[in-house]
């Protein structure tokens, strides 16, 4: 530990220069001082916070934070900055002052984002590793409650008066089979401290992480990306494949009013991330990660055009040989429905503007207190982007610290999130590949095999010791998968070399053990004997990948297979990448184990007892 004085500060500095310097710098959250003075940005990759000065634009200072820090808040006086640690189950408590961490509040495992309701005295934290929200007293740090939501709550907001949180969940929970699957928004009512309603996003929406609400506290703005996994993958110029959406919330109700798209017609505006609105409630802006790209929204007239107030000039515009989607919502409500299908309503409108952030990869947002500057957080850039709030013109960059050039694996990661490595932009390798390579819980057809027979996103994580790849075991080895994946979803051919780094970047991904684990310890350890012993999954998934790389058919076929042949699946990770099958049939693993194999072919499950098969759940679970 060093103890370093900055004028009258003290920093303390828990990791050797030498540490700082093997990491990467990787902006994701913003926040600004009252005074609009002082930056605190959140560097993921380097664990830190670290402070700008707003005015002259420089560093200053960082702090240390344990266990990847996600998400911060920061108190209204300005003293105090909690910052969610998501690898050390806790929130850090920054004094802003002495750039110190004065305590530790322990909260539910993964904790991400976090928000501040200082009148009541609470903190909420979304906690992903077990699907709720701590309801914390900011004084003492006591956790009063751990509200259970829908599924990885990815962000936390909360209205003027407190009274409700809006917390958008990041993958959808329900079988593939259904076509109504999609992410959803949980609505929570802070005086019962309980989650009072469950807000349905459009079909295929995954990703849902940013949301602001409004000053009054009436409409909630979620933004997500919305893929059309009820097509064939085949029109991707036509934004088939996937979108992106603004989705408009009455707080209140517990309903969804309106989804916009964010798109334009021949251009994707890939992985929206962060959304911030001014005091008036009036503009939005939202940064997209995939396409480097801040967007400007005004939301006050799109409010006025779902009413009907629908100018004379907007209404001569026509689509194609009808009229246009607002003048359609004029004369009947139902259709306001039909904007989750519109590339071009935002723009017939003027409602929208896009500017560049300033860097690669826009996470976190924020305004000065004056409303005038508009910070981004450039997460590959390690810059924090300084925007005209009014115009989008970018005023300067910031760095948090020396950038490193990058090697293979970082390169890949870059690639792997850039949406203009596609045809027209319509996504990256990260809009399927959610959460660091891994799954978006929707079933695609790529058509391998015709067509109505979509397949569940698999992780990439071990893909390099688990080949053959894909659900049928058509790709031999990894490098070819990866290849064959660019040109057929993104309609470009790759330079080998981009290949490669892709091929490092997926290397680089490591499983992460179930944050649940010592919940599951026991059962699993008895699970573990039934697994390689009586119930016999050891011999189609053997350690250390749970996988024997063979394909089967396990009684999962549909009459639109040309055969039932399945890859047998990796079993690391299963804890987090739900649903299960091929087409994602199963919900759980005990519904995969028992619903959904009538004829046992897995293994000996039939002769085991109920609680054996839970027991064996459990050892899955934790693998």
């Amino acid at each position: 530990m060093i103890l370093r004085l900055t004028g009258m500060i003290a920093v303390v500095i828990c990791v050797s220069a030498a540490a700082w310097a093997a990491n990467y710098r990787s902006p994701l959250a913003v926040a600004v001082s009252p005074d609009g003075m002082t930056l605190y940005v959140l560097d993921k990759t380097a664990g830190c916070v670290v402070v700008l000065d707003a005015v002259a634009g420089k560093k200053v200072r960082q702090v240390a934070i344990a266990g990847e820090p996600n998400g911060l808040a920061l108190s209204s006086d300005g003293k105090t900055l909690y910052v969610a640690q998501r690898k050390a189950d806790s929130i850090a408590v920054v004094d802003i002052a002495k750039g110190v961490i004065t305590r530790q509040i322990p909260v539910g495992p993964w904790p991400v984002a976090l928000a501040l309701a200082e009148v009541t005295g609470r903190l909420y934290c979304a906690n992903r590793g077990n699907h709720t929200v701590s309801v914390v007293n900011a004084a003492t740090g006591e956790e009063i409650k751990q509200i259970a939501v829908v599924r990885d709550p990815a962000f936390v907001a909360i209205t003027a008066d407190e009274s409700r949180l809006v917390v958008p969940n990041f993958l959808p929970h329900g079988p593939g089979t259904d076509t109504e699957l999609a992410a959803e928004v949980s609505i929570i009512d802070t005086a019962a401290i309980e989650q009072v309603a469950r807000v349905k996003l459009p079909p295929g929406s995954t990703m849902a992480r940013g949301a602001w609400i409004g000053p009054q506290g009436k409409w909630a703005y979620v933004v997500h990306i919305l893929g059309r996994f009820n097509f064939p993958i085949t029109q991707l110029e036509l934004g088939w494949v996937h979108t992106y959406a603004l989705s408009i919330i009455d707080v209140a109700a517990g309903k969804r009013l309106a989804t916009v798209l964010l798109d334009e017609l021949t251009k994707g505006a890939a992985d929206p991330w962060a959304v911030v609105g001014s005091a008036d409630g009036k503009t939005l802006w939202i940064s997209h990660r995939g396409v480097h790209e801040v967007s400007t929204v005004d939301i006050g007239r799109i409010h006025e055009l779902l009413e009907g107030n629908v100018s004379p000039e907007i209404a001569e515009l026509k689509d194609g040989m009808r009229d246009n989607i607002w003048v359609r919502i004029k004369n009947d409500r139902s259709q306001i429905a039909e904007l989750a299908n519109d590339l071009t309503a935002l723009f017939i409108s003027r409602t929208i503007r896009r500017s560049p952030s300033g860097g690669k990869g826009p996470t976190g947002l924020a305004l000065s207190p004056d409303r005038d500057k508009l910070y981004v957080a450039n997460y590959y850039a390690g810059t924090v982007g300084v925007l005209d709030a009014d115009d989008g013109k970018l005023l300067s960059t910031v760095a948090v610290g020396d950038q490193f050039e990058p090697d293979a694996s970082r390169r890949g990661e870059i690639y792997f999130h850039d949406a203009t490595r596609c045809f027209q932009r319509w996504h990256s390798c990260a809009s399927c590949h959610l959460d660091d390579g891994r799954i978006d819980g929707l079933p695609w057809d790529f058509m391998r095999d015709g067509i109505d027979n979509g397949k569940d996103v698999i992780s990439l994580v071990n893909m390099h010791h688990t080949a053959p790849h894909n659900r049928r075991a058509t790709r031999p080895n990894p490098r070819e998968c990866i290849q064959t994946g660019v040109v057929g979803s993104h309609v470009i051919e790759p330079d080998s070399a981009d290949v490669d780094d892709l091929l490092a970047y997926t290397m680089s991904l490591t499983p992460e053990r179930n944050p649940n684990l010592p919940q599951l310890a026991e059962a699993a350890r008895r699970g573990k004997v039934l697994f390689e012993g009586k119930a016999a999954c050891a011999t189609c998934h053997p350690a250390p990948y749970f996988t024997d790389k063979e394909t089967y058919d396990v009684g999962t076929g549909t009459s639109n297979e040309p055969d039932a042949q399945y890859d047998t699946p990796s079993l690391v990770e299963a804890y987090r990448t739900a649903p299960y099958y091929h087409d994602g049939r199963a919900v759980t693993i005990k519904e995969a184990l028992t619903e959904h194999d009538p004829e046992h072919l897995h293994g000996n499950l039939r002769d085991l007892t109920p609680q054996e098969i839970d027991d064996l759940i459990a050892y899955v679970l934790s693998l």
